[in-house]
């Protein structure tokens, strides 16, 4: 981290929001580089041409991002972005240079605490981590619906690779970025937490339209539930819409959201070219409807330094207080109180005979149907998946959640992953993008508080086993970090 720099969300409670860059591909765009001005200096040979994998000019013209990142601390912002929105093992590895993409991502810190550090006033760097070309939510493969590109492990692992090495660098907090698929951003914020727990990030996501959902059919507010259990800095948007089709989106997110709020928009809508072109005057006037609603507020693709000069300063957002009930999610957010909770079994094996003998023979698909009618008959918010008894349960609940994610009339409610082992537990976790409630665990068993942050690490909320002592539960996991709201006991449940 920068020198005396500790960024929190104090930080972002003040009088005045924080002003944050804006693009950088647009400015590197403008130097008009070819192909030998990504690819000359490269410590390894690229598999294919370079050209517009922004990252490597950390590492070949250094020159010209830190002419970049000046420019945006001339223009008035108070936080710069790193050049390393996919520096990770991950992206590079589709250019044949997933070995220097942690060299990247070094770079890039460097060069923005280079620019911060000369400055006359303070200014922050923040570590960008973009949200790779792969999703573990979106069917990749119609024919194997249940098939990934990677893994939520192999992901997260390349995102604790960026972020050990943004952070070696300097940058004072960790922005994830232009997020789609909630499930990504769980792997990126686990990522970050194995580099350093505890470190300071934001989570920025990119709508498909008016209706505020991301590109898999999350709703925003089962979007911010699915990453509430890391301690956010901010949440809000990035690119998406232009300032103007924004505005509405953070009204309503602004009128809930318990942290600080973020926004920065693209120069507009893109044209018959595909380029953004909202003038810096024009697109100014829409920022200045933030006033009083965000936090920190910026640019976004098209965005210049003009741009980030010509916005005008906005009074911060005061923050509104964490409601202290269940909130669970699948594409949509479910509210489920302090209550008995409603739990439909017609995917757990041991209770559901039919779903049972289809899953035994193989049968998914017919499976899949007979969950979603179900589901739908019951009326529950939340489905109980238990395959226990199955042969190779992990596998077949990591391929069950994955199929389970392609059905939007099941894949709406939030998920119930329950098991007695632990290693399914897990996998069960790893393919869900909402917040699941997962368990149950035992409290009179070693390593139960040990289990239960695991499982809050992976988002969930934590079923606990009936047992006589709940309030010696409580404190056990409340040490472990685990909030009471998370914490369900197994009477609570109403299986239906």
């Amino acid at each position: 981290m920068g020198k005396n720099c500790v960024f929190s969300i104090d930080t972002l409670q003040q009088n005045r929001a924080l002003r944050l860059d804006g693009a950088m591909g647009t400015q590197i765009q403008r130097f008009n580089l070819t192909e030998e001005d990504f690819r000359q200096g490269l410590p390894v040979t690229p598999t294919r041409d370079v050209k517009g994998d922004n990252e490597c000019l950390n590492l070949t013209r250094p020159d010209v991002i830190r002419s970049i990142h000046r420019s945006y601390v001339e223009a008035g912002a108070d936080i710069i972005e790193t050049n390393s929105f996919g520096a990770n093992p991950l992206v590079q590895k589709d250019y044949g240079l997933s070995s220097i993409a942690s060299d990247m991502a070094l770079a890039a810190a460097r060069l923005a605490r280079e620019a911060a550090d000369a400055a006359t006033r303070k200014v922050w760097v923040a570590g960008s981590m973009g949200p790779g070309s792969k999703s573990l939510s979106l069917v990749s493969d119609f024919i194997r619906p249940e098939w990934r590109p990677c893994s939520f492990d192999e992901m997260a692992a390349s995102y604790a690779a960026e972020a050990r090495a943004l952070i070696e660098g300097g940058v004072d907090l960790i922005i994830i970025e232009t997020c789609f698929d909630a499930l990504n951003a769980k792997a990126a914020l686990y990522g970050v937490h194995e580099a350093r727990p505890g470190f300071p990030v934001i989570v920025s996501v990119s709508v498909s339209g008016s209706s505020g959902r991301v590109l898999t059919g999350q709703s925003l507010e089962a979007f911010f539930t699915a990453v509430s259990h890391a301690p956010l800095a901010a949440f809000g948007f990035n690119c998406s819409m232009g300032a103007e089709g924004l505005l509405p989106l953070v009204h309503s997110l602004g009128t809930w959201c318990p942290v600080p709020l973020i926004c920065y928009p693209n120069a507009g809508m893109p044209n018959g070219a595909g380029e953004y072109d909202e003038c810096p005057e024009k697109m100014a006037g829409h920022m200045a409807g933030l006033d009083g609603e965000v936090n920190l507020y910026g640019g976004c693709c098209g965005t210049s330094p003009e741009h980030i000069h010509a916005f005008p300063s906005l009074r911060s957002r005061t923050v509104p207080p964490c409601k202290k009930d269940l909130v669970l999610s699948g594409l949509e957010m479910w509210e489920l109180g302090d209550g008995p909770i409603t739990v439909s079994a017609a995917a757990n094996v041991g209770k559901s005979p039919d779903f049972a003998g289809m899953m035994e023979r193989g049968e998914y698909e017919d499976a899949l149907y007979a969950v979603s009618d179900q589901l739908a008959s019951d009326g529950a918010s939340v489905l109980d998946v238990n395959l226990d008894g199955l042969p190779d349960t992990p596998e077949v609940m990591e391929r069950f959640v994955r199929l389970i994610q392609s059905d939007p009339s099941i894949s709406s409610a939030a998920l119930l992953i329950d098991s007695a082992d632990w290693d399914t537990l897990l996998q069960g976790l790893k393919n869900a993008q909402g917040k699941s409630l997962a368990g149950p665990l035992d409290p009179d068993e070693a390593g139960f508080a040990e289990r239960a942050a695991t499982l809050r690490s992976l988002g969930a909320a934590v079923l606990v086993k009936t047992c006589g002592d709940r309030t010696r539960a409580v404190q056990t996991l409340a040490s472990a970090g685990i909030p009471s709201q998370d914490i369900v006991f197994e009477e609570t449940l109403k299986v239906i």
